[in-house]
């Protein structure tokens, strides 16, 4: 039976492809219309809280090591969380329930809280597979979590240029947000280049997870009488 840990891995690694893989095509083709463009913002947190729900449910086959990295990565699951969560309040507040004008620190508030989402998502990545890679893997989760901070600043900072047009979106109750989408899109795509180190450091991972995996014990020897 395969383990939890190699179920979470697997379904990580499915979410690296699909993401990389739209993000890729956004880039070479300029397209960045959705469902190709801002994919991450609705993907991502979704497959990543099923990769660690099942990680959780898994739980008793973790090592000591383990264990530890394995709470760090869910403690940056939840700041993750807790950053979207500041970056959504804004957005309603000023699209629902006022109508004043937005200040120029909320534009910075919002921006540094998608940024620090992004971020915290990707240390969350990192974590999960530090422990099960080695010698260039590793390399590999440093290389692809320091571009996604580039790129997830990057994006943060032209978001938070935009959170007067996304109030408007959510006043005036309509689903075009194709002039935000263009805004990123093409920032976002060069994503691609963190989906696909972290797939080669999780195909990695994923080798050698079946050796961190508890052994079943073996069966007693019984002895026969001379």
């Amino acid at each position: 039976m395969v383990s939890k840990l190699r179920l979470t891995l697997g379904i990580l690694l499915l979410g690296f492809v699909i993401e990389g893989t739209f993000e890729a095509y956004t880039y070479i083709n300029h397209s960045y219309e959705l469902p190709f463009a801002s994919l991450i913002f609705i993907l991502g947190p979704f497959v990543t809280l099923a990769g660690l729900l099942v990680l959780w449910i898994g739980r008793l086959e973790w090592d000591e090591i383990l264990r530890r990295r394995f709470r760090h990565a869910h403690v940056a699951f939840a700041l993750n969380i807790t950053a979207m969560v500041l970056a959504i309040v804004p957005v309603v507040w000023y699209g629902l329930w006022s109508d004043a004008s937005i200040p120029s620190w909320v534009d910075w508030e919002f921006g540094a809280a998608i940024a620090a989402s992004l971020l915290f998502t990707y240390a969350t990545y990192v974590l999960v597979a530090f422990e099960l890679t080695a010698g260039l893997s590793k390399a590999l989760l440093f290389i692809a979590f320091g571009w996604a901070s580039f790129v997830s600043i990057w994006i943060g900072d032209a978001l938070s240029q935009e959170l007067g047009t996304i109030v408007m979106i959510v006043q005036n109750r309509t689903l075009d947000i194709s002039p935000v989408s263009e805004s990123i899109s093409s920032k976002e795509s060069y994503l691609a280049v963190t989906y696909l180190l972290l797939t080669i450091a999780y195909l990695h991972a994923y080798h050698r997870s079946h050796s961190r995996a508890p052994k079943s014990p073996s069966a007693p020897v019984a002895f026969r009488a001379r």
